[in-house]
């Protein structure tokens, strides 16, 4: 595990940032609501988001100095370790408490745009790790699962 704290790889990532604000206009143009008014939903929105934002805080601790968006060394430690993209795990489980904790129709219909995003971007970060670090990254990913 590295020592420190990098900010920029805490972010919401962009495909999660535009998915979210779209649902959330969409919701203030023309209200879609699930209808879903259980307190036990709405606990499960609360755990989903929690343990994102738990997810999410262990991946950028173990992270630490290395900036993800152009690393100088593979990080396989920590969520790493279960996850090549811990980060986008941890997010999209605040993106599904939201939609259960906001009701929001317009949020679930979007989940399959922001699987195919996600998916879209973790292939081209992939091929550019493969590139970079080579057999490293690859016996990496033969270990490793892309999501969970």
């Amino acid at each position: 595990m590295s020592d420190g704290w990098r900010w920029g790889n805490a972010p919401l990532p962009e495909s999660h940032l535009v998915l979210i604000v779209m649902g959330f206009v969409l919701g203030a143009v023309w209200p879609l609501d699930l209808g879903l008014s259980s307190i036990w939903l709405t606990v499960l929105g609360a755990a989903l988001t929690f343990f994102g934002v738990v997810i999410a805080v262990w991946a950028t601790h173990t992270a630490g100095n290395v900036m993800l968006a152009g690393p100088d060394r593979l990080v396989t430690d920590g969520p790493y370790s279960r996850s090549r993209h811990p980060m986008y795990v941890a997010w999209t489980f605040v993106y599904l408490g939201l939609v259960l904790l906001l009701d929001s129709g317009w949020l679930l219909m979007l989940t399959p745009v922001l699987a195919g995003w996600i998916h879209w971007e973790t292939g081209r970060e992939e091929q550019r790790l493969a590139v970079e670090f080579g057999a490293q990254y690859d016996d990496y990913r033969s270990e490793v699962r892309r999501y969970v």
